[in-house]
Parts: C-alpha cells; structure tokens; sequence
C-alpha cells in the first residue's frame, strides 16, 4: 500500500527547535508567515507534497495541485513584498523559487515517478546498456538523411515516451522498484533522443526554412 501523509501530520510538525527569524516564537515547518508576528518564514526542508499542502501520493488530484499552486503563488506575489525590508523581500522570494520547483516536479509525470523513487531511496544509478528501442531509434536517427526521417524517429520516440510513462506509474503504484528503475533509464534515453532529433533536424534544415 502506497505511503499517503495528510495534512494533519505535517500540522504536528510544530517544535521549540524552529523559531520566528524576527519575534523568536515557535512556528511550523511549513508555515510561510509567523503565526505571532505575521513576518514571511526563510524556505525550510520540505518535500514537495507538504511545500504545495497536498496530500503525499503518486496519483494527485491535478485540480487540487492548480489551485493550491495558484493560491500559493498569489500570497507570494512579489508586488505584496515591495515596501517590506530586503530580508523579506528575500525570503519571499526564495519561498516562491521553492513553490515554483515544488510545482514543476509534481505536475509533469516523470518528473513526479523520479521523485517518488527519490522519497523511497529507490532510485539506482544510470543503466550500463541501453534499452534495444534505444538502439533502435539511435540507429534510425544515425541513419537519416533528411528532416522527414528525423519526424519518424521523434514521432516513435514520442509514442515510447507516452507508453513509458504509464510502464513507471504502474510500476511505482506496485512498489516494483526494479522495474521502476529500469522504465526510468529507458525514458531517460528517449528524452535524450528526442534532444538529438531537434538538433540533427535543424541541421538537416537550411537557415531561413521551415521543412
């Protein structure tokens, strides 16, 4: 069964260890004003999840993701710190810096099953053989020629791209970590071959024409 960490777990994360930077009253972890002084918090160690105030699953509700993104972001508008001192027009800013990452990982998939892999110490380190559709597709691209062989191998690493992704889901919903962390190596070669693909096509394409 996947690990799910409520809300109300990360409300007791409250201790004398952390402290308003400026009254030196006990906050909490993920509080981003001091409950006393009202003062904007420094980032604190946070996983994503409790950054965005959402509940820690792999599966996560992508409207409840928007709106607590949205909200977040409008109580950490820049405009809102501009008569403030320079120390909490930095925090502020470090806090928003630090949403903004939060987001970008949990809303795109991959990124989302890396993480989760990260979360569990599960993630192992680079392949040393490339998956066989990996070599497959680098020979097709090696071999082409011209800009519409190079949109078959994008179109093709494309679709293993999609199907992929489900592989790791899956996988990562099963706690199969091995077979998570096989489906990451071969994503992460399909990444790499669709970077290749744009930089041979625009060479294969002549300056000031759009094939």
């Amino acid at each position: 069964m996947l690990n799910i960490v409520g809300l109300n777990e990360y409300a007791a994360l409250a201790n004398g260890t952390i402290h308003c930077w400026l009254c030196q009253k006990g906050v909490t972890t993920r509080a981003l004003f001091c409950h006393h002084c009202g003062t904007i918090q420094p980032v604190r160690e946070l996983d994503h999840f409790a950054r965005l105030g959402i509940e820690r699953r792999l599966d996560i509700d992508m409207e409840h993701l928007e709106h607590q993104y949205a909200a977040l972001s409008r109580t950490l508008d820049p405009q809102r710190f501009l008569i403030r001192g320079i120390g909490e027009r930095g925090y502020a800013a470090k806090q928003i810096e630090a949403l903004n990452a939060a987001y970008d990982t949990l809303s795109e998939p991959l990124k989302r099953g890396r993480y989760w892999l990260s979360l569990h110490s599960q993630e192992s380190g680079k392949a040393t053989e490339p998956h066989p559709v990996i070599k497959e597709l680098r020979s097709d691209l090696d071999r082409a020629a011209e800009p519409a062989q190079c949109d078959r191998v994008a179109h093709k690493a494309g679709h293993a791209l999609e199907q992929g992704i489900m592989g790791l889901m899956q996988a990562l919903r099963g706690q199969d970590w091995p077979r998570a962390n096989a489906q990451l190596h071969e994503l992460d070669g399909l990444e790499h071959i669709l970077g290749a693909v744009r930089v041979k096509r625009a060479e294969l394409v002549p300056a000031g024409k759009g094939s």
